[in-house]
C-alpha cells in the first residue's frame, strides 16, 4: 500500500518538476525573442522606452500618482457684529 504512494510521489514530482521546467523556459525564450525582434527595438527607440517594456499587457499600475490630500481652509470668517 505505501509502495503505490511512494509512486504516485515520484510520478507527481517528476510531473512538478517538467511543468515548472516548461514555464521558466517558455519564459525566458519569448523575453529573448521579444528583444531581438528588430520592429520592436525600433520602436521602443523611436519613444524612448527601451526599458519600460510592458510584457504582460496591463500597464504600470506604479506609475499612477497617488490622489492630492485636500487640505482645509483653516482661516476663521470674521463674524460680523
Amino acid at each position: 500500500m505505501t509502495v503505490m504512494f511512494i509512486i504516485g510521489f515520484i510520478i507527481f514530482a517528476l510531473y512538478m518538476f517538467g511543468l515548472l521546467y516548461a514555464i521558466y523556459w517558455g519564459h525566458n525564450s519569448q523575453r529573448e525573442e521579444m528583444e531581438r525582434d528588430i520592429e520592436l527595438r525600433n520602436y521602443y527607440a523611436r519613444h524612448n522606452n527601451g526599458l519600460d517594456m510592458d510584457y504582460d499587457g496591463i500597464g504600470n499600475q506604479g506609475r499612477v500618482p497617488s490622489p492630492k490630500k485636500k487640505t482645509k481652509n483653516r482661516k476663521f470668517k470674521q463674524r460680523i457684529k
